[in-house]
């Protein structure tokens, strides 16, 4: 017996020695824990002893706070935009273009998802088969487009459809001065892009003045410029999104001047700087045969679809006119909108022509009030020819029939002391970095 016991000793030791080193580490750990338990002395105090318990919760209590427990919404799939991505390439990885077409049934009215830009992201909530709707394994709940840290676009599944939402996030705008001087075999172009004015400004510059500058004619070395530039922000973060606040422009013995105000841009004297938009983009009055509606429903479906702007019951064929200066930013062919051109006039004002049968224009191109832009049509989901117009204010749709054309002819007499006030404070900050001793109190930007 005792020889046996010795011999099972041998054979457990010989076992252990053949362990990885850190299993044997682990198992003589074990074994001193459980010495040390068996050595521990045990304290016992005699008598009854009172135990407080806790309190015990209502369960309705309990099982309404754990409804409110906020569980963290993370999408199933995220999508950053690289360079020749499309969407449609993304909806066939999940076998769902038909998914797709209902997402532009609801993206007509918001046009969102015609431009992929590198960068932008996109985020998708999944479930399995269980929606005859898809018809496919996965079934597309939710989409969330984020084309900027202020900008959001949700797409919500809604039945057979789906319904969008748009968040536009303020932020805060911070200025900045940025001073510089035309060098010899220079422009204002690239002196001012080389100072850090993005391009985008600087043709908003190009814009305000050319009634009274000729960049490209009349400007020389040595020529200086001052701009306060208003930089938007969301917290810390730098959304990308600027204005220009202010503008002077120093030519030989001239000051050429812009100054915001009420979103529109006047001379130091007061006089506007921006031509007045005409109200139809039509030469005759058509018949208005859809209204501007933001509420509407969808007659069958029942979803949201809003009308975001005016229809005309214009033949097709007929002559479209831009209602004010601006440049061409999308020439677009839409599965619902059909052929549509958008033009943005400035930083506030941006107007839409949908279902259009022929585009006079081209993407980048500079238009005026009064120039022909395109021809009416019949393309995309709709029941006749006609036109479809909006017009944007601050990125959002307004009715153009019932608010008030911008007409921008000079800063009225009630506010003339609050406008001569913003300009002394927009001259005071361009001069806290200026770069020269020129007398820049000597405005004349007749």
């Amino acid at each position: 017996m005792l020889n046996s016991s010795k011999q099972k000793l041998i054979s457990l030791f010989q076992l252990f020695t053949k362990l990885p080193k850190l299993h044997r580490q682990l198992i003589l750990g074990l074994c001193l824990v459980c010495v040390l338990l068996v050595l521990a002395p045990v304290s016992y105090q005699s008598g009854s002893t009172d135990i407080a318990l806790p309190a015990l919760a209502d369960p309705e209590y309990v099982a309404a706070a754990e409804q409110t427990v906020v569980q963290p919404n993370i999408p199933d799939y995220e999508w950053i935009v690289e360079d020749g991505d499309t969407l449609g390439e993304l909806f066939s990885l999940f076998n769902l273009s038909y998914t797709m077409s209902k997402i532009l049934e609801a993206d007509k009215n918001i046009l969102s998802l015609d431009v992929i830009n590198k960068g932008d992201k996109y985020r998708f909530w999944l479930r399995g088969n269980d929606d005859s709707f898809d018809g496919k394994d996965i079934v597309l709940t939710r989409m969330e487009q984020v084309l900027g840290i202020e900008h959001q676009v949700v797409f919500q599944r809604n039945g057979d459809g789906f319904e969008y939402q748009e968040t536009i996030l303020p932020g805060i705008w911070k200025q900045r001065s940025i001073n510089g001087v035309i060098k010899s075999g220079s422009s204002f172009y690239q002196s001012a892009v080389a100072q850090g004015l993005p391009a985008n400004d600087v043709s908003v510059i190009n814009r305000l003045l050319k009634s009274k500058l000729d960049f490209s004619r009349h400007t020389a070395a040595g020529d200086k410029f001052q701009v306060v530039l208003s930089s938007q922000y969301i917290g810390d973060i730098k959304t990308g999104n600027t204005k220009v606040e202010g503008v002077r422009f120093f030519n030989r013995k001239k000051v050429y001047s812009a100054f915001s105000f009420k979103d529109n841009y006047f001379d130091s004297a007061g006089d506007g700087l921006e031509r007045a938009f005409s109200r139809y983009p039509v030469n005759a009055r058509y018949r208005v045969s859809s209204r501007f509606n933001p509420r509407r429903k969808h007659p069958i479906t029942g979803l949201i679809r809003p009308h975001n702007g005016t229809d005309f019951a214009t033949p097709k064929g007929t002559s479209i006119y831009a209602p004010g200066d601006g440049v061409v930013k999308r020439v677009v062919r839409h599965k619902y909108a059909g052929l549509y051109v958008e033009i943005q006039h400035s930083y506030k004002y941006r107007t839409r022509y949908l279902h259009l049968s022929k585009s006079l224009v081209r993407k980048g191109q500079r238009v005026k009030r009064g120039q022909k832009i395109a021809l009416s049509g019949n393309t995309g989901a709709s029941t006749g020819a006609h036109l479809h117009y909006e017009f944007h204010v601050n990125q959002k749709p307004i009715n153009a029939m019932g608010n008030k054309v911008p007409v921008v002819i000079g800063v009225d007499r009630k506010s003339m002391l609050a406008y001569k006030k913003r300009v002394t404070e927009l001259i005071k900050l361009m001069e806290s970095e200026t770069l020269t001793k020129v007398n820049l109190n000597a405005d004349n930007s007749g």
